[in-house]
């Protein structure tokens, strides 16, 4: 949920995202098959990508798992995110309730 929550609510100005863990198959592929899930990819197109990937390291355990990930809980998360606009320049960028926009104090060296 939270790297999907990371994905879903990034800055587009660091886009594209490298998603990747150690080995890079299955919570990889886990991640992505959920997020492809977000974007209402059908059940088959998930799996051959995940599959394309994964290789002979694929498990049944993974598809289950993107098969059965509940976006309604990610979905409901999603809502509570307000837009709010920065600055005099109006870009607007997504930000959590509670969340400021305030600016930390800028360094500056002597």
């Amino acid at each position: 949920m939270e790297a999907l929550k990371i994905l879903l609510v990034s800055d587009v100005r660091n886009h594209p995202v490298l998603i990747h863990c150690k080995r890079g198959k299955h919570r990889t592929g886990c991640v992505v098959g959920c997020f492809r899930k977000m974007q209402n990819w059908c059940l088959s197109s998930m799996f051959e990508e995940y599959q394309r990937y994964a290789g002979a390291k694929s498990r049944t355990a993974d598809l289950t798992f993107i098969e059965m990930f509940d976006i309604i809980n990610l979905r409901q998360c999603l809502y509570s995110i307000i837009y709010q606009y920065q600055g005099a320049s109006k870009k607007r960028r997504l930000m959590y309730q509670g969340e400021t926009t305030q600016k930390p104090p800028r360094l500056t060296s002597f």
